[in-house]
Parts: C-alpha cells; structure tokens; sequence
C-alpha cells in the first residue's frame, strides 16, 4: 500500500520530535493533531494540526502556551483563524514538503571558486572545521527573519541531537556564501539552515548546497526526508525531487 505524502510528514514529524523530546515532556498522537508539550527541561511546546476535528481541544490548549510553535496544516481552516485572531502569535506561510527517498541524490557541483566545508558545531566536530559563528554571520544576513540573538541561535544550533550536520561553502580567502544542515532522526531526514549569499544568488549555491545535506543525512542513516519551504525556495526544493504534502501556516508565540 502507497502511504500519503501526508502520512510521510506527520511519521517525520513525530521522530523529529521524538529525538528532541526532553525528561518530562509529554507527546499526543491522535487524528488531527499531533503534540509535544513542554516540561520544566524544554518550555517550548510543539504543535502539529492537519484538521479542524481537533479545533476545540486546540482552543483549551492555547492559553496554556506561551513558548512555542503551531504549524497548521490548509485544511484546518477554523484553526489558522482561532490563532490568527491571537496577537500574541506570530504567522509565516510555507509548504511542507517531502522526499520519499534518498538513494538515488545528485552530485551538484558548487561554482568553481566555492568549496564544501562542515562546520564545527560542538567541541566533538573536526577541529579544522569552519567555526560556527561565521557560518551563523552569513545565515544572519542573508535570512532577515532571523531575529533572535546569534547567541540564542548559536545556542541552539549546538543543542541540537549528534545526529545534526552543518556545512558550509566558502569563497577562496575563506569566507562563508552559503549554508545548509541535516538531521536524522531514525529514517527521517530534516532539512535546514538553508542559505545563500545575497551577493551570490542565482547561481544554484542553494541547490548544491540543499542535495550536500541530504548526502549528509543519508550517510548517516536517512531514508527519507521532509521540510517545510518557503515559496523562494520551493523551485530548488522540487528540482531536488521533493513533493508538495500541503501549504502550512506556522505560528510562533515566545515567552
């Protein structure tokens, strides 16, 4: 039996979370709406909402949350409404997206002047690595909605699970133009810190870069993979072979 794209999502979803999930933190899993509420050792609450059948026990739990995300899938209209009418919550827009597998990833070369480094995450990363925070300072600047601290981002960016790849391309005098990462969580990859450049878009740097981290993340395990693309991004994303699973509205409250 052929699952749904849908199906492929939320199951990517769910070890993405799994693999973050903190001592104390509970998870729900039921038809429409898939949680990981926040524990004395992660305050963020994640949400995931695929239809309005869950739109009342969506309006209990909004109160309780003052850090955290909503992502909603299109079909659940009511839903995006009822957060929508909330000022404490922010909105994007996006596309979730997937890729069924990873076997067969092309090799895509980088302009010749750029090369493929990994980045030195956390203490245990290859010491000739090139430093997180250079990687960081071009994210910063080419993605204007970064807006938390680089120190906070840092901070994350290290917390992330072992399983989470960072690289970068840089110039001939060592500057970084481009980003990308991977995690793995059981056969799902996660795809993110996409970014090129402005300086040097146009150039298929984010394509590159993009099919760099799912080689990553299918040496490391991966069979599949799944993300969520803003509409610049959406061409190099299908070009990669991936598949529109819905649009999504992304909600984020920070306490």
């Amino acid at each position: 039996m052929v699952t749904s794209s849908a199906d492929v999502y939320l199951a990517a979803t769910v070890a993405r979370w799994d693999g973050m999930r903190r001592p104390g933190q509970a998870k729900v899993e039921k038809p429409g709406l898939r949680a990981l509420l926040s524990s004395s050792g992660d305050e963020r609450t994640r949400l995931l909402v695929t239809d309005d059948g869950v739109y009342g026990e969506l309006a209990d739990l909004l109160p309780e949350i003052r850090n955290g995300t909503v992502a909603v899938f299109a079909a659940a209209v009511r839903s995006a409404e009822l957060l929508e009418r909330d000022p404490a919550w922010s909105s994007e827009t996006a596309t979730a997206m997937i890729r069924r597998e990873l076997r067969s990833l092309p090799q895509l070369p980088l302009p010749g002047s750029l090369t493929l480094r990994p980045v030195r995450r956390v203490a245990e990363d290859p010491s000739d690595g090139v430093p997180l925070e250079d990687a960081l300072a071009l994210a910063v600047r080419a993605d204007s909605r970064i807006e938390d601290p680089p120190t906070a981002v840092a901070a994350f960016l290290g917390s992330l699970p072992s399983s989470a790849r960072l690289l970068v391309a840089v110039d001939d005098c060592g500057a970084v133009r481009a980003t990308s990462g991977s995690s793995v969580f059981g056969e799902a990859a996660s795809v993110f810190f996409v970014n090129t450049d402005p300086d040097w878009r146009g150039r298929g740097i984010g394509q590159a870069m993009t099919a760099a981290a799912l080689r990553s993340a299918r040496e490391a395990g991966a069979r599949y993979a799944c993300l969520d693309a803003t509409d610049e991004a959406l061409g190099i994303y299908s070009r990669l072979g991936f598949e529109t699973v819905t649009a999504i509205t992304r909600f984020s409250r920070a306490g």
